[in-house]
């Protein structure tokens, strides 16, 4: 059976079930919705997590003030002016 065919078929299964049914099936779509976004993106935040811990141990930190400095004086330099504030 292709692919096409078993969608029909789980969807107008799943037309003839219960509420109960219905809502164990949507907690396993959720839950494996939530799987694969921790698998895709778990290694990368950590990683970014511990390069944010490291980079406050080190007090490599700015300001909100000293990034919003830093920008307008970018967009300054390369005459974009008209996209400050």
């Amino acid at each position: 059976m292709e692919l096409p065919e078993k969608k029909i078929e789980l969807i107008n299964w799943l037309t003839r079930q219960d509420e109960a049914m219905v809502e164990k099936i949507d907690a396993l779509r959720k839950a494996s919705m939530e799987s694969a976004y921790h698998l895709r993106m778990g290694e990368k935040l950590e990683s970014k997590l511990k390069r944010s811990e490291a980079d406050i141990e080190s007090e490599r930190i700015h300001s909100q003030e000293e990034m919003e400095t830093y920008f307008k004086a970018s967009l300054i330099s390369e005459g974009k002016t008209s996209n400050l504030d």
